[in-house]
């Protein structure tokens, strides 16, 4: 049993009204009675037994196995900031009601796993068995502040029991709530004596492992917030392995005075002697996170009329989530992941107050969301103020996470398209002479700069750059598509102009974007094939849009890059659909395959960097993460560098390999006579 599980730790999940309640294939049960901002609890439960008011009754419940009840608990809130108050199907409180029963009813609803409801009867009584419960209970549905002043009415004066495990809990809520000094104060006092069950034994355990997972950072403000010069040295000995003997040292007389007057000078010296002993460059990584751990996810996501294109993306979106979440829950035992929802709008619920909202009240490691890069570029600044990474899905503007270390774009910006394109075209289909041609004064006339800039950097030639407002000029390319002629006399039947210079080309890019893209490249295309041109059609995902002949098919060499590819025949895409199905209610488009990728990425991220904390300085230097539709590395940016490139054939559009270059036969007996006999 890990140092969580005494409290029935709980994987939770908060709906929003407007995205369909599913069926999930985890928990086998729908959940109801949704309303907005309400919490619907997916949760472990303890098998407490039929409880009852007397104290012996209540530690057994607490002593009990915590093996998972398969039945999940459906709980809403009437109001978003006072959590565990039960619908209109469970029967109201009343004032006559004896405290016996409704601490039974109580229990009842504990040993079902539905915790929200546990919580409001037990807040109705003021005995120490119900104070503890409601402490225990709130904690499991993460109002941590709720917990706290539920499981500090647990006095010294009451069965010391009780009130050990109510200091137990507590000191998981500081750790939940990033209280890390606080929550090792507790623990060190708890360690230190005997308490009921050996709990002193876990205490120390969780002391252990808290002291061992918490960053350098973490560590010296745990040092402020402690109060206990034990804890304190503590914090000191266990970081030395994160640091060089030089700053050990430093860091060590720095403090010594101040442990001098509270700590046996025996104790001291050993630390001394640890610190000459140890190497000259910094020790190992950090620890693994204590066992049982909650990463707390924040999604925010548009509030949206049913119905409507981008209700349908969220829905898509956050069910993908969803599904990420629920197998990484099934596929840990000591980690869990707890997914916190709001919908956001200018008039109810601001992007501001969603981001201060999931920093403050539900201490959110992450926040995948907003969807586009003019909500992302809103909530930059606040994202480096709370030091929370934010993951927007979809966002791709250039100019969003400028600077700013806690922004990372999965769909990637203009210029990395066309910085991968142009390597594309230079390094693996070999084009040393290029042109372009792209559209005056929109966000894609970058994507176009950059793959000239990197093209020249890598050594090709941009012989051609067209620059220009297709619009304005009725869609007229006339003047731009001769200099791709195949011939100089297929373009004399066009003109008669004996200063034209016809200059071989071998791949022109074609950078455009917005309503009149289709027609643009359809008029160019059009004229290359009047020319009888040869050159390679190089695109970027407007091209997959394109309705292209058979004839076009087999006269032009096209690609084109893609943030969106998926390979439906693998056994990965099939388990993925039928998950998906069974979870959602109906079959997964592009974007739920986005949400489970970028989900899956974050999740498997945290719990390799065990603190969370890390993802800020490690995320960027995470290994290509291939996902079900995306392929996701950053390689140390905080943009998605990584893009699908498509070859167009007469059957469709296949992702281009690369083929593989012969390696030259080596005659391992040249230069050798023959052997004479």
């Amino acid at each position: 049993m890990n140092a969580f599980s005494r409290i029935s730790l709980a994987i939770l999940f908060v709906w929003s009204a407007s995205l369909t309640v599913p069926v999930s294939p985890v928990y086998g049960q729908q959940a109801a009675g949704m309303g907005q901002d309400t919490e619907t609890s997916h949760l472990y439960a303890e098998s407490s037994g039929q409880p009852a008011v007397a104290l012996e009754r209540v530690t057994e419940a607490m002593d009990q196995p915590d093996e998972p009840s398969g039945q999940p608990a459906v709980s809403t809130g009437q109001d978003p900031e006072v959590p565990g108050q039960p619908d209109g199907s469970y029967n109201e409180h009343r004032n006559d009601e004896p405290v016996d029963e409704v601490f039974d009813r109580a229990m009842r609803f504990y040993s079902e796993a539905q915790y929200d409801s546990a919580a409001f009867f037990f807040s109705q009584l003021d005995t120490p068995e119900a104070h503890l419960f409601a402490g225990k209970s709130y904690f499991t549905i993460s109002s941590y502040p709720l917990a706290r002043n539920s499981l500090r009415k647990v006095s010294r004066s009451d069965d010391p029991r009780l009130f050990d495990e109510a200091r137990y809990t507590l000191a998981l809520c500081e750790f939940q709530t990033r209280q890390f000094g606080r929550s090792l104060d507790l623990l060190y006092n708890l360690k230190s004596r005997p308490a009921y069950q050996n709990l002193h034994r876990e205490a120390d355990r969780l002391y252990q492992q808290i002291m061992g997972y918490l960053t350098t950072e973490q560590r010296r403000v745990a040092f402020q917030q402690s109060e206990n010069p034990r804890v304190q040295l503590d914090l000191l000995r266990f970081g030395l392995d994160q640091m060089s003997r030089a700053e050990a040292r430093q860091l060590f007389d720095a403090l010594h005075p101040f442990f001098e007057a509270t700590i046996d000078t025996n104790i001291l010296a050993a630390v001394d002697r640890r610190i000459q002993r140890m190497p000259t460059q910094s020790g190992s990584s950090y620890g693994k996170a204590p066992s049982g751990i909650v990463y707390n996810i924040g999604i925010l996501l548009p509030a949206t009329e049913p119905g409507t294109r981008e209700w349908q993306v969220s829905r898509s979106l956050y069910m993908g989530y969803l599904l990420a979440a629920e197998e990484f829950n099934r596929s840990q035992n000591d980690k869990h992941i707890r997914l916190h929802h709001m919908e956001t709008s200018d008039t109810l619920l601001t992007l501001e107050a969603a981001m201060a909202r999931l920093a403050w009240q539900h201490h959110a490691d992450a926040v995948i969301g907003p969807l586009f890069s003019d909500a992302a570029y809103r909530i930059r600044d606040l994202a480096e103020y709370y030091q929370i990474p934010v993951i927007p899905p979809l966002a791709n503007a250039d100019t969003i996470n400028i600077k700013n270390p806690y922004l990372y774009q999965i769909n990637p910006t203009f210029e990395a398209r066309g910085r991968a394109m142009a390597q594309f075209a230079v390094n693996t289909l070999k084009l040393d002479t290029l042109a372009v041609i792209t559209q005056k004064n929109l966000p894609v006339a970058r994507e176009a700069r950059e793959f000239r800039n990197e093209a020249e950097r890598l050594g090709a030639t941009v012989i051609h750059y067209f620059s220009e407002d297709f619009e304005a000029r009725a869609f007229e390319v006339g003047h731009i598509t001769p200099h791709f002629a195949g011939d100089r006399r297929f373009v004399e039947r066009y003109f008669d102009d004996e200063d034209f210079e016809l200059v071989p080309v071998k791949g022109l890019y074609i950078s455009v974007t917005g309503g009149g893209a289709e027609q643009l490249i359809d008029l160019i295309l059009n004229d290359l094939q009047a020319f009888r041109s040869d050159v390679t059609i190089l695109g970027n995902e407007e091209m997959a849009h394109i309705e292209l002949s058979d004839t076009r098919r087999r006269r032009f060499d096209i690609y084109y890059s893609s943030f969106f590819h998926r390979n439906d025949d693998s056994r990965e895409a099939y388990q993925f659909r039928n998950n998906f199905q069974s979870l959602a209610g109906f079959r997964p488009d592009d974007f739920a395959h986005l949400g489970y990728d970028v989900a899956t990425l974050l999740f498997q991220s945290i719990s390799d960097f065990e603190n969370p904390s890390r993802i800020k300085q490690k995320l960027r230097h995470r290994p290509l993460h291939e996902g079900m539709i995306t392929n996701i590395d950053f390689r140390g940016t905080h943009v998605n560098q990584h893009l699908h490139f498509l070859h167009v054939t007469l059957d469709g559009a296949e992702q281009y390999e690369a083929p593989e270059e012969k390696e030259e036969e080596v005659d391992v007996d040249a230069g050798f006579d023959a052997d004479p006999g």
